[in-house]
């Protein structure tokens, strides 16, 4: 349970602009980003990277229909050209199971949500064909939209629908394609839910292989249907229908974003201490053994064996992020020190090399980590208290480094997305009388209102509790031995309490453990993480470690 000594200033420091040295500053070299910030274009990616035969419905989906032909996981994944995805697949039949998976819920702009599909069979087209993936509300319920239909021809060549609500009943509410489309070939496919002011009149429209690279491309076929209830999108699902109009069929590489241009860019809601960029939270421990570190952890998923490597030293600040841009964040540690001493330690992810990157002094906070500039990739960073505190960070090898004045001695660093761009903000609690104001900087340079929000002795926790895609205002506070978390939704509406862990041995340890965009109340005791799905009111517990074993700061305690 960390805390940070930072800032905040007074009005004049608030509206201080960005300085650039054109300098090194430090000697540094290079680097990029940390996993707290959450780009509202990226909600969510699906890349099926678990054990091959494993189900669904034990790596993250929930199961809402069917008790037979449960979706498995395949040996080997699909490629599009131009289509990130990694990993391994999803195989369906149909007459089984139907499955679906929680985003962040949306209520305004657009949802884009992509699947690469290989269809080596479907149902004629006498039957109308059958759907296959849809969105819906969260819960999901029954309100499925953006259905995507398939059927095949006599010459074996395919024809995808797209209707807002409607059937294969119902054929009027579907609009096809022609028969154009081979099978046993991947497709991309693409439903864009348009959410439109007033009551059903949303709109679905749904793109075939379209050209990737570039600006949005004319759509392919429009969902007919426009009368059909309107939802909020927040879940995704695969079906299985019945046999005489159901395709067979492998599904990869979903990926649901409110831009076009991110579906192809953004990655997923950039859960922290994400390792295999699943947009999962993974279970993280580190252990001192010998003065050195040893890290322990799974891949937020039992099946997964857990891994260790050796890195750092025990008086290091273990600070995890993206740092080369890859979608999955890297090992890395602060080692404190004299100027042109203090350094980040990184083993990349993406090249499995090491970078050691100088920068910062002792006393500096590098647990301020993240993507000060929106390129998808953690940059280094620190924070520097004072009575002028300084945030500092760097974009880009052997660039300039960047500061902001913003803070003072006594204030604790809450460092977040509070607007949902996808680059990170300065935000800092101040004491106001026993009361904790916080003081928020937007990277465009705009100050937002001063809040008063919690007890100026309450732990920080800056996190995105709704998954609007921006961070909430969260702290949390022992009660009668127990931990009250508390945070204001972003996106509206009352505050928000749970009463969830130990506050006289548990650390802290909040995340997005099963990838729906929201951050879960998550507690490590003794060597078990423990974790609240506010949502369903479900507890979850992980094995993992023993007790005197740290967790991270990337999962973003102050």
């Amino acid at each position: 349970m960390k805390r940070n000594s930072f800032y905040v200033a007074t009005t004049v420091l608030a509206f201080a602009v960005l300085i650039i040295f054109s300098g090194d500053l430090y000697g540094q070299r290079d680097e990029r980003r940390i996993s707290a910030v959450a780009s509202p274009q990226s909600i969510f990616v699906e890349n099926f990277n678990y054990p091959a035969g494993t189900l669904l419905t034990a790596n993250g989906w929930t199961n809402h229909s069917g008790t037979a032909n449960f979706i498995p996981v395949s040996a080997s994944g699909l490629t599009y050209s131009g289509w990130p995805s990694s990993g391994n697949a999803a195989t369906m039949t149909n007459t089984g199971e139907d499955v679906n998976h929680q985003f962040g819920t949306q209520s305004a702009g657009s949802v884009y949500a992509g699947v690469v599909a290989n269809v080596s069979a479907a149902g004629p087209d006498a039957t109308n064909g059958d759907y296959f993936f849809h969105l819906g509300p969260d819960p999901l319920g029954s309100t499925f939209r953006g259905r995507v239909f398939v059927k095949q021809d006599a010459n074996n060549m395919l024809a995808f629908g797209i209707s807002k609500g409607g059937s294969n009943a119902a054929p009027a509410s579907i609009t096809y394609t022609g028969f154009v489309f081979p099978i046993n070939t991947s497709h991309l496919l693409i439903v864009k839910y348009s959410i439109i002011a007033g009551a059903t009149n949303d709109t679905v429209e749904l793109f075939v292989n379209p050209t990737l690279g570039g600006a949005e491309p004319a759509v392919t076929v429009t969902a007919p249907d426009v009368t059909a209830t309107d939802v909020n999108p927040g879940t995704v699902a695969l079906r299985q229908g019945t046999t005489a109009s159901s395709p067979t069929l492998t599904v990869d590489g979903i990926r649901i974003s409110n831009s076009w241009a991110s579906l192809l860019t953004g990655a997923t809601f950039d859960a922290p201490v994400d390792f295999n960029g699943d947009g999962r939270t993974d279970f993280v421990v580190a252990r001192n053994t010998g003065g050195q570190v040893t890290w322990f952890w799974n891949l937020s998923n039992s099946a997964n064996p857990t891994a260790a490597a050796a890195w750092g030293l025990n008086t290091d600040t273990l600070t995890p992020a993206d740092f080369d841009g890859d979608l999955k964040d890297d090992i890395a540690v602060w080692r404190s020190g004299a100027a042109l001493t203090a350094a980040f330690y990184i083993l990349q992810s993406q090249t499995n090399t090491v970078r050691v990157e100088q920068f910062g002094q002792t006393n500096d906070d590098p647990t301020v980590v993240n993507d000060y500039n929106g390129d998808g990739r953690d940059d280094v960073a620190v924070y520097r208290p004072g009575t002028q505190g300084v945030w500092y960070y760097r974009t880009v090898a052997n660039g300039p480094v960047t500061f902001v004045p913003w803070g003072t001695t006594a204030d604790f660093v809450a460092p977040g997305d509070y607007n949902g761009d996808g680059i990170a903000d300065f935000g800092v609690r101040r004491n106001n009388g026993g009361a904790g104001n916080f003081w928020v900087r937007l990277s465009t340079g705009a100050v937002q209102p001063v809040v008063s929000f919690g007890l100026s002795t309450d732990t920080v926790i800056t996190s995105d509790f709704d998954g609007d895609g921006r961070s909430d205002l969260a702290v949390a506070r022992g009660v009668g031995g127990a931990i009250n978390w508390y945070w204001r939704p972003s996106s509206g509406g009352a505050d928000q309490q749970v009463t969830f862990g130990l506050s006289s041995t548990d650390l802290f340890a909040p995340g997005d453990y099963n990838g729906d965009g929201r951050t879960d109340p998550t507690v490590f005791r003794d060597g078990v993480f423990y974790s609240l799905n506010t949502v369903t009111g479900v507890t979850s517990f992980f094995s993992l470690g023993a007790t005197g074993d740290r967790v991270p700061a990337a999962y973003n305690i102050h």
